[in-house]
This record gives C-alpha cells, structure tokens and sequence, in this order.
C-alpha cells in the first residue's frame, strides 16, 4: 500500500517539474523525449500482443 502512495506523489511532481522546465528546453531535446515515450508506447503495444498470443 505505501508504494501506491509514493507512485502517486510522485507522477504529479515529475509533472510538474516537466511543465516547468519544457519551455526552457531546445527544440531537439523536445523532440528526442517525445521520441523516446513514442517508441516505449510502440514497444509496449507488440509486448502486450505477444503475451496475449501466448
């Protein structure tokens, strides 16, 4: 139960220091983040395929 609450807490300060600190990043490094969270969404898709398959 407590780790619960600390992913909870956590994920609103992650985003909010992400909202803080996106204006002030460049351009490229914008993009490379969302590169990064595209391809983990991608990935995650064909992992939950496979285990479903199986």
């Amino acid at each position: 139960m407590p780790k619960y609450v600390i992913i909870g807490l956590a994920i609103p300060i992650i985003l909010f220091i992400l909202m803080n600190y996106w204006g002030k990043i460049s351009d490229l490094t914008k993009n490379r983040i969302l590169m990064v969270i595209f391809g983990i969404f991608f990935i995650s898709i064909f992992v939950l395929l496979f285990l479903l398959m199986n």
